[in-house]
C-alpha cells in the first residue's frame, strides 16, 4: 500500500498498482514495480541456490564461533560473511547432482596466530576421547597459554559441540569427554587455538579428523 505524503501533489510511498513511490537524493520519483521472472532458473542457477543453502544451515550451527574468530574484520556480520564465501568456494562436494559439506575443508576459525600441529585423537574409552598436539610456542605470534578449542559434529543430529578453552597451547593433550545423547557414528572434529590478550584473535583451524563414537 502507498503513502501520500503533502497532500494529493506531493510525493508518495511503497507500491501503487504498477508502480513504486520512492525517495531518491531527495527527489520523490516513481518507478516500474519488480516483476517476477516466468523464465525457468537454469541448471546452474539451481545447483548455486543449492550449495548456498546447504552452506548456510551448516554455518548457521556455529554462527557463535564464527562471528568471534573468522577473519580479521571487527564487524561480527562480516566475519559470518567471510565464512559463508569461504566455505561455499572450498568446502563443499557435489555427488550425482547433490552437494554435501567436505569436512576436512571446514574452518572453524581463521586467523593469523599458529595454529594447531601434530594433532591426534585417539578414543580411550566409549565417551572418552585423548586429543595431543605438538608445542609450537616459539612460533612468532604464538603464546604458551593460547587457548585450546576443539569443536565436534555429529552429522546424524546435525549438532555441533564446542570444547571451549579447553587447554594452553604448551599443554599438548587434554581429555575430552562426548556429552551424553551426542554420541554418534562418523563425528567430525576441528582444533584451533584463540587469544584474548589484546583482543578476540584466533588461528585458523585443522580439521582433527573423524571418529566412530
Amino acid at each position: 500500500m502507498g503513502t501520500i505524503k503533502n497532500g494529493l501533489l506531493g510525493g508518495f510511498s511503497g507500491k501503487v498498482g504498477p508502480v513504486v513511490g520512492a525517495k531518491w537524493r531527495n527527489k520523490n520519483i516513481i518507478r516500474s514495480a519488480p516483476q517476477p521472472s516466468s523464465k525457468p532458473r537454469s541448471q546452474a542457477q539451481l545447483s548455486n541456490q543449492s550449495d548456498f543453502g546447504l552452506v548456510s544451515s551448516f554455518l548457521a550451527k556455529y554462527r557463535f564461533f564464527l562471528k568471534q574468530y573468522f577473519g580479521e574484520s571487527t564487524a561480527p556480520s562480516q566475519r559470518f560473511y567471510d565464512a559463508m564465501s569461504y566455505h561455499k568456494l572450498h568446502a563443499t562436494r557435489q555427488e550425482d547432482g547433490l552437494f554435501y559439506i567436505n569436512y576436512p575443508k571446514v574452518l572453524i576459525s581463521k586467523g593469523a596466530i599458529p595454529g594447531v600441529l601434530g594433532a591426534t585423537l585417539t578414543q580411550e574409552g566409549n565417551n572418552s576421547l585423548q586429543l595431543t598436539w605438538d608445542n609450537n610456542s616459539e612460533q612468532a605470534l604464538a603464546a604458551p597459554n593460547d587457548l585450546l578449542t576443539v569443536a565436534a559434529y555429529a552429522p546424524a543430529l546435525q549438532t555441533f559441540y564446542f570444547f571451549e578453552a579447553c587447554a594452553q597451547r604448551q599443554e599438548t593433550t587434554v581429555p575430552l569427554t562426548i556429552p551424553a545423547g551426542f554420541t554418534d557414528k562418523n563425528l567430525q572434529f576441528w582444533a584451533t587455538f584463540t587469544n584474548q590478550a589484546k583482543h578476540p584473535t584466533a588461528a585458523t583451524s585443522c580439521y582433527v579428523g573423524e571418529l566412530d563414537a
